[in-house]
């Protein structure tokens, strides 16, 4: 499902919603957006994170990662 597509049924799901329940999505939406700004902002400060994860990309590409059942 494209990213407009899912804004659009958010939108139309919204728009059914009693007061109630929109005051409860509000605050899960909320919540949501608070954990993600959280789990984005500890790795980032976390050391040589940026250059693992960039080192971590580079293998992918070309092929030098091992499996669950190497370790």
């Amino acid at each position: 499902m494209e990213l407009a597509e899912i804004k659009n049924d958010i939108q139309n799901t919204i728009g059914k919603l009693s007061p109630d329940k929109l005051k409860i999505a509000l605050e899960f939406l909320k919540e949501l957006h608070e954990t993600e700004e959280e789990e984005t902002r500890l790795p980032l400060s976390t050391p040589g994170f940026v250059e693992d994860y960039r080192e971590a990309k580079e293998d992918m590409k070309t092929g030098k990662t091992i499996t669950a059942e190497d370790k």
